[in-house]
């Protein structure tokens, strides 16, 4: 199966379709990034394929719409394609260049996340976090994921696991892996925040012979990552401590965080990390930090519904360490996310179908 695999470049949106790719059985992908000439005529497009998306449209104009938005990089890849049976985007601004390749090359059009203002009624498969499922009718067309697919792998890790354990000539203890985020409208990490998590981690290193391992990310403000700099690094119990900007000799340190780590905690503020953290096989905790809003992000509703399901532990600062000391005692089997397994096996199925047609 040839798929084509469009690419706005964002990092987050990358690994929901990496997740998907790198687990579909007999896949020849090609990757595909799309630039626009402007903002406007991004903007342009997806207005244009909101009114115009469900009809036929001829060769030549999809091709001088393609021509007229994209930069001449991104055009030349797209009309160099000769055949796809199946289209791949994550992203409101690929979306609609994915609807007019599917036109072209007669293949399937299949979207992660809803692309605005488009929506999705007019590809043959969305893939919809719960976060979207209350704005979305129940169709054949909508395959309904919890979180988002990510190309976390509980098998990878763990065979990883013992390998990074003796590159980095780390003792054998339980470890935590701390990932943290940064800020949005909602929430965020303040510098209060940094010292009280620095503490708790002290106090859990010290008490239980803890090794903690930490990263933190381009959205975190940058005077908490200074201060998580200069006190977790000068720890003996802290063996890796990441930023976007260090320099490692691990080929992703990010992954070796989570391969390495018994217990997860991750920042709330990032969907997508929560979602890979999710989706590890380890006993992960959601850690609320300072609310900016009264109103909590419409995440939380899928946060609460993964905790009901025993995916995750939702956590503010003052249960975190009792929360922490109690999970080592307990029995308590963790389920995971398998979000990339849902969106893969209604991908097949888009496909058996089309070829039974």
């Amino acid at each position: 199966m040839k798929i084509v695999v469009l690419s706005d470049k964002k990092p987050g949106h990358y690994k929901q379709s990496l997740g998907i790719i790198q687990n579909i059985p007999d896949c020849d992908s090609e990757w595909i990034d799309i630039v626009f000439k402007s903002k406007w005529r991004d903007n342009l497009l997806r207005i244009f394929m909101c009114v115009f998306g469900g009809i036929a449209l001829p060769a030549s104009l999809v091709h001088s719409l393609l021509r007229r938005c994209l930069d001449s990089d991104s055009y030349n890849s797209l009309y160099l394609l000769q055949e796809a049976d199946l289209i791949l985007s994550t992203g409101s601004s690929v979306a609609s260049v994915n609807l007019l390749l599917g036109r072209l090359l007669n293949a399937k059009t299949v979207t992660c996340l809803r692309p605005s203002p488009l929506g999705v009624r007019h590809f043959n498969l969305a893939i919809l976090p719960m976060v979207y499922w209350k704005k979305q009718k129940n169709r054949p067309t909508i395959c309904q994921t919890i979180g988002i697919p990510n190309p976390i792998s509980v098998e990878v890790l763990n065979s990883e696991r013992g390998i990074l354990q003796n590159v980095l000539k780390l003792k054998h203890q339980r470890r935590i892996g701390l990932l943290i985020g940064g800020t949005d409208k909602h929430e965020t990490i303040s510098l209060s925040d940094a010292k009280e998590l620095y503490n708790v981690c002290k106090s859990l290193a010290t008490t239980h012979r803890l090794q903690i391992l930490l990263t933190t990310s381009r959205r975190t403000p940058p005077e908490v990552t200074q201060f998580l700099m200069s006190n977790f690094e000068k720890e003996e119990w802290c063996p890796i401590f990441v930023t976007p900007d260090t320099v490692s000799t691990i080929d992703d340190p990010y992954q070796a965080i989570l391969a390495l780590s018994d217990i997860l905690i991750v920042s709330a503020d990032s969907f997508s990390m929560v979602c890979e953290a999710a989706s590890s096989g380890r006993n992960v905790f959601v850690l609320e930090f300072t609310h900016k809003t009264h109103r909590l992000p419409k995440r939380y509703n899928t946060y609460h519904y993964m905790e009901e399901n025993g995916i995750l532990t939702l956590i503010k600062m003052k249960e975190l360490q009792d929360a922490i000391t109690h999970s080592f005692d307990s029995d308590t089997s963790i389920n995971r996310l398998q979000d990339a397994d849902k969106a893969i096996t209604a991908i097949l199925e888009l496909m058996r179908r089309s070829e039974k047609n």
